[in-house]
């Protein structure tokens, strides 16, 4: 599932504020469903378009469309542009229809993961009525943690929640961070592996499936508590002086801003490598490992995709010509352990 955010221009807010459903379907930049324009929307509408014309730098920033898989499922966005200490507050409603299938959870990540890409945000705010029990325990999933309580005009008391995401350094000079993505029987956990074995005291193995799956046993979806996980335990292994390897399919949507923002905040060199191997050679180089009677073709087969790079990330991609051994090799030779 791509979750993502799409932002309205004026003309199609002002549009849904006055239910002129022709004028706002011509202007909006994806589709409008009957539950958008409403009347369980209609009064952020409202608000939104008489606060973009007041102010038309928060038309980037406020309620917008959620749409999965280009359907649109729901409305989400910030109440305002960054205020001047960097703080954003969130909002999230789901068309009840499309409710209980995680697109509230992968609007908070889209939102949270471009408050962390965004230069000079500090916290990001979330108010929750104490009796809506699915929002308190979404935003407190992703670390949210209560600050205040405040009352609201329209929806009574809120608890005020923040999640603190500036910029930290990780690591050291010293350090090095290693990324390695790739589809199931890519070889990447045969690479992370090996070269734990030849740093055994100062090299951390981060591996998605071992935190995801085992650890957790939580489903790989968008704006997931496993992102989360993989970045606390990468950034703390770092600042305790560890080499890290974080390997794992980690796919761009669901990882990409998580990864480029551990990349940024390391101090050290991060090397990225994408092993892009046809299905064909997973299938094999997956029957070569102690594991290969778990699973088979027909599961990595549902599991294939394919795999684009992560944008800002500078992936070196390693195809098939490359072996284990000089894949090991080269990512040796990068980080000046040869």
């Amino acid at each position: 599932m791509s979750v993502s955010i799409v932002q309205l221009p004026l003309a199609t807010l002002q549009a849904l504020d006055v239910g002129d459903a022709d004028t706002a379907a011509a202007n909006s930049p994806v589709p409008l469903s009957g539950w958008l324009g409403g009347p369980e929307c209609l009064g952020t509408w409202r608000r939104r378009a008489e606060q973009v014309a007041a102010t038309p730098a928060d038309e980037a920033w406020v309620t917008g469309v959620v749409v999965a898989d280009g359907v649109p499922v729901g409305r989400a966005g910030f109440h305002a542009a960054p205020d001047t200490e960097g703080v954003l507050e969130v909002g999230y409603a789901i068309d009840p229809e499309h409710r209980r299938q995680g697109h509230a959870r992968a609007a908070l990540g889209f939102m949270l993961d471009r408050a962390r890409e965004t230069p000079g945000v500090r916290r990001v705010l979330a108010s929750v009525g104490p009796w809506n029990e699915p929002s308190l325990r979404l935003v407190r999933s992703r670390g949210f943690v209560q600050v205040d309580e405040q009352m609201d005009d329209e929806d009574g008391l809120e608890l005020v929640l923040a999640l603190d995401v500036e910029p930290q350094a990780t690591g050291s000079e010293t350090t090095r961070l290693v990324v390695i993505r790739g589809n199931s029987g890519s070889g990447k956990s045969t690479v992370a592996g090996a070269l734990q074995q030849e740093r055994p005291r100062d090299l951390a193995w981060v591996g998605q499936d071992a935190l995801r799956r085992d650890l957790l046993r939580a489903r790989d979806v968008p704006g997931g508590v496993p992102v989360d996980l993989i970045d606390t335990v990468a950034r703390f292994t770092l600042d305790r002086g560890f080499h890290v390897v974080v390997d794992g399919i980690l796919g761009a949507h669901k990882y990409g801003a998580m990864l480029r923002c551990l990349a940024r905040d390391h101090s050290g060199a991060t090397h990225a490598y994408l092993l892009d191997i046809p299905f064909e050679e997973t299938v094999r180089r997956h029957a070569t490992k102690p594991v290969a009677d778990a699973f088979g073709a027909d599961e990595m087969r549902q599991w294939y995709h394919p795999t684009p790079l992560v944008r800002g990330l500078d992936e070196v991609v390693i195809g098939p010509g490359s072996s284990i051994e000089e894949t090991i090799a080269r990512i040796r030779t990068d980080c000046g352990w040869s």
